[in-house]
C-alpha cells in the first residue's frame, strides 16, 4: 500500500513539471490561435449564408462569393404580369459544375448563361407546389469561363417567393469587388400634396381625405402691434376725417317746394258715332227682277302647272356588251346592263349571274376566248 501511494505521488509531480513547463507557450500562441478562429468563422459564415444583395441589372450582376446564394421574390400587384429578374456572375474552371435549386412558390426559370456572348449553358424550369422543389444540374466545360445565371419568375399568390441555390465542383467564387456594384437608379417619391395612392398598375389602393384647412389668423392685430403709438393715433385721426367727409357728403336736403302747376297731357276726343237707320223691310226683300239684274259670280278655274317628265339618265354600260366564244363556233352575248356578275371558281366553271335571277353556267374549258366591248 505505502508503495502505491508513492508510485501515485510521483506520477502527480511529474503532471505538474509538464504543465508548468507547457503553459507558458499557451499564452504566447492564444492571440494566433483566436485569430485564425475568427477568418475561419468568417469563411464558413461566407460559405453557408447567402449573398444579400441582388442585382436587377445585367449589366452589373452581383458577384457570388461563397458557395451559396439565396433571395426573395416580394409579390407584385394584381394586374401587374412583369416577372422579377436576380442576377448573379460566378467563374468556373475546367470541369463539371454542379448546381443544386430549392425553391417555394416560384413559377419562373434559371438560366446560365456565358459573359459576353451570352451564349446558354443550362435552363431549369420551376413551379410552384404546395411544398418546396428541389431540382439540379451539371454543366460540362471544357475551359475556364465566367458565367451569369439569372433567376427569373414571380409567385403564383400573394406569399413572397423563396429560393436557395448551392455550388459545387469546378465552381468558383468570385470576389468582392466596389467597381461591380450596380448604380443607384433615381428614386421617385411620391407627391404629398397628391392624396391618392396607387399601386404599380395605376389602380387606386386608397384615397386620403384632404385635411381641413385651420382658419388663419388675421394680421391686422398683428401689424398694428408693431407699429409704435403715434403712427397709430395718425392713422385712427385719418379715419375719423374721412368718415366726417363721408357724412356731409351723404346729406340729402328736404324742402316743402313742390311745383305749383303740373302739364296735363291732351286728351284725344273721339266723334260720336253716327247711327245709320234701319233698313225697310220692302229693302231686305229682293225683288226677282234685282235678282235677275244681279250678276252670277264666276269663279276662274284654277289651273295647275304640270312638270314634263324627266328623262331617266342613260346607262352607261348600255353600250357595253359580254361576248363568250365557244370553241365549237358558238358565241354567247349577254348586254352588261342585264349582267350582275362573272367569275371562275376554283373548278373550272364560268358562271354568269343575271339580274333577273338567272344563272348560267359553263366550262371554261370549251371557252375560246371572253371579251367585254
Amino acid at each position: 500500500m505505502k508503495f502505491i501511494k508513492a508510485k501515485g505521488k510521483r506520477q502527480k509531480a511529474k503532471l505538474r513539471n509538464r504543465f508548468s513547463s507547457i503553459l507558458p507557450f499557451t499564452f504566447y500562441l492564444l492571440p494566433f490561435l483566436t485569430l485564425r478562429l475568427c477568418v475561419s468563422a468568417v469563411i464558413i459564415f461566407l460559405c453557408l449564408f447567402a449573398v444579400k444583395a441582388q442585382s436587377t441589372n445585367q449589366d452589373f450582376p452581383t458577384p457570388i462569393t461563397g458557395t451559396e446564394i439565396s433571395g426573395k421574390i416580394p409579390a407584385r400587384d394584381v394586374g401587374d404580369a412583369r416577372l422579377t429578374n436576380y442576377f448573379y456572375a460566378f467563374s468556373a474552371a475546367q470541369g463539371d459544375v454542379f448546381i443544386n435549386v430549392t425553391a417555394t412558390n416560384l413559377n419562373g426559370d434559371i438560366d446560365v448563361f456565358t459573359v459576353g456572348s451570352l451564349r446558354p449553358l443550362t435552363k431549369i424550369s420551376l413551379y410552384a407546389g404546395d411544398s418546396a422543389t428541389e431540382t439540379g444540374r451539371v454543366i460540362y466545360l471544357r475551359k475556364p469561363e465566367k458565367l451569369i445565371l439569372r433567376v427569373e419568375g414571380r409567385t403564383p399568390n400573394d406569399n413572397p417567393a423563396t429560393f436557395r441555390i448551392k455550388f459545387a465542383g469546378s465552381f468558383v467564387p468570385l470576389e468582392a469587388t466596389v467597381g461591380s456594384e450596380e448604380p443607384k437608379l433615381p428614386e421617385i417619391k411620391p407627391d404629398e400634396n397628391n392624396n391618392i395612392r396607387v399601386n404599380s398598375v395605376g389602380t387606386i389602393i386608397e384615397i386620403k381625405p384632404k385635411p381641413t384647412p385651420s382658419p388663419k389668423e388675421t394680421t391686422a392685430k398683428v401689424e398694428r402691434a408693431a407699429k409704435p403709438e403715434n403712427e397709430i393715433k395718425e392713422e385712427e385721426k385719418k379715419e375719423t376725417e374721412e368718415t366726417k367727409e363721408e357724412e356731409k357728403s351723404a346729406k340729402v336736403i328736404v324742402t316743402d317746394e313742390t311745383p305749383k302747376a303740373t302739364e296735363e297731357a291732351p286728351i284725344k276726343k273721339t266723334p260720336p258715332r253716327r247711327r245709320t237707320p234701319p233698313a225697310s223691310r220692302a229693302s231686305r226683300t229682293k225683288t226677282p227682277a234685282d235678282v235677275a239684274k244681279t250678276p252670277p259670280k264666276t269663279t276662274a278655274p284654277k289651273t295647275t302647272k304640270t312638270e314634263p317628265p324627266k328623262e331617266p339618265a342613260p346607262n352607261p354600260l348600255a353600250g357595253v356588251r359580254l361576248i363568250v366564244a365557244f370553241k365549237d363556233g358558238t358565241t354567247l352575248e349577254r348586254p352588261m346592263s342585264e349582267v350582275s356578275r362573272v367569275n371562275v371558281d376554283n373548278k373550272g366553271m364560268l358562271t354568269i349571274v343575271l339580274k333577273d335571277g338567272k344563272i348560267e353556267r359553263h366550262s371554261i374549258l370549251d371557252v375560246a376566248k371572253m371579251t367585254i366591248e
